[in-house]
């Protein structure tokens, strides 16, 4: 049974680590994101509907490998960025507003503007989440490491395609590729492949 150190619920000793329970595991892939997938000069990301479906398709590799499938211009490639079950995701999602999203953003990016690793600039409309230049060293570390390649695959498959499109068009190929996944399902419901 859980217990409380302060006011942290800690699982029972016997229970396996879940990263999607480490703010550490998210900031790491949100600095990829931004790192691999986000506008120069910066690296940015413009708004944070875009943010969230790029981060959905970098969760969710079964989506990510069904949405190469039906843009034209990556249709018949290689699909070697998914390196692991299509069935399996990284940090479930849920179905919000707007599509797939997580009620943790904000302490992600608070996480990681308290640690100067990125800005997030609301003068901007949409608001920009950009690197600093701690954020592109740490990612371009994190994009050396062994660990982390399966993510950086993903990264790299978005680019030039998802990642160019903007967070409204995103939002519309998610709806129409994934209406029973995504589009049809309950507000506040796990999205499950």
């Amino acid at each position: 049974m859980p217990h409380k150190i302060g006011s942290r619920v800690v699982p029972p000793p016997h229970r396996a680590w879940d990263p999607d329970d480490s703010v550490d595991f998210h900031a790491s892939r949100l600095l990829l994101l931004i790192h691999l997938c986000g506008k120069e000069p910066g690296p940015y990301i413009e708004g944070r509907t875009k943010f969230a479906k790029l981060d959905f398709f970098l969760r969710y590799p079964g989506f990510l490998e069904r949405a190469h499938a039906s843009l034209p211009q990556t249709a018949g490639l290689s699909h070697a960025f998914v390196a692991m079950d299509a069935h399996e995701v990284e940090a479930p999602m849920v179905r919000y507003r707007y599509g797939p999203w997580d009620h943790r953003y904000r302490q992600f990016l608070f996480f990681l503007t308290a640690r100067k690793l990125i800005t997030v600039t609301v003068s901007h409309n949409p608001e920009r989440v950009k690197l600093r230049p701690a954020g592109k060293a740490a990612a371009a570390r994190l994009a050396e490491m062994e660990q982390f390649q399966p993510l950086v695959r993903r990264c790299e498959a978005m680019q030039d395609n998802l990642a160019a499109m903007s967070g409204t068009d995103l939002k519309n190929l998610i709806y129409d590729l994934f209406p029973e996944e995504v589009g049809d399902a309950p507000f506040h419901r796990e999205i499950r492949p």
